[in-house]
């Protein structure tokens, strides 16, 4: 995980692919620039990318190290931007806990989910968490509301023929999720 803020002036930027720089470029606001610097920081930092020959996409455009040494997940909201890793598919969101539109339960969660929500921010983050890192571990585009990912445990879900297991990091105002196809140890969070 790392704070954007101290890449709101784009330092280090030279350090990361020429692919990541388009892609800072193509934002508009600083914020936006910093979290995707961020991200591409912690790939050439915990994964080694300093070229965009490592990575390669598959046919849905999820991004893999050409190596295979592992698998990895990138994402970023508010002030964080967060990376997985594992010898498995893996998928991570993070969120900041901002309040949140009504509109977005009502058509991206299921009845069962819907009604689990007490109102809270939270009980919604970590249902949008959990499904947004499932899509991402699965490498798929599926519609939010396609799926259920209750009970928000550590006990498995089956969705689409593969079973995932969340776990969920409350930190600093976001929530984190983590999808991981198959068992593997807790999340630990690692700043850097």
């Amino acid at each position: 995980m790392s704070r954007i803020q101290p890449y709101i002036n784009l330092e280090g930027i030279e350090l990361v692919t020429e692919r990541r720089k388009k892609r800072i470029e193509g934002y508009m606001r600083a914020e936006d620039k910093a979290r995707c610097l961020a991200a591409g920081l912690l790939l050439r930092q915990v994964c080694g990318v300093t070229d965009d020959s490592q990575i390669f996409y598959g046919s849905n455009g999820k991004p893999y190290l050409k190596d295979n040494r592992f698998y990895f997940n990138i994402s970023h909201s508010g002030d964080y931007a967060v990376l997985a890793t594992a010898d498995r598919e893996v998928g991570v969101d993070v969120e900041k806990t901002l309040p949140y539109p009504q509109a977005v339960a009502g058509r991206g969660f299921t009845p069962a989910e819907r009604e689990w929500m007490d109102g809270s921010a939270d009980s919604f983050y970590r249902i949008w968490t959990a499904k947004e890192s499932a899509v991402k571990a699965l490498g798929l585009t599926l519609s939010p509301g396609a799926f259920c990912v209750l009970p928000l445990d550590s006990s498995a879900r089956h969705i689409l023929g593969k079973t995932l297991f969340f776990d969920w990091i409350s930190y600093d105002g976001h929530i984190i999720c983590r999808a991981i196809e198959g068992k593997d140890e807790k999340t630990e969070v690692v700043a850097v």
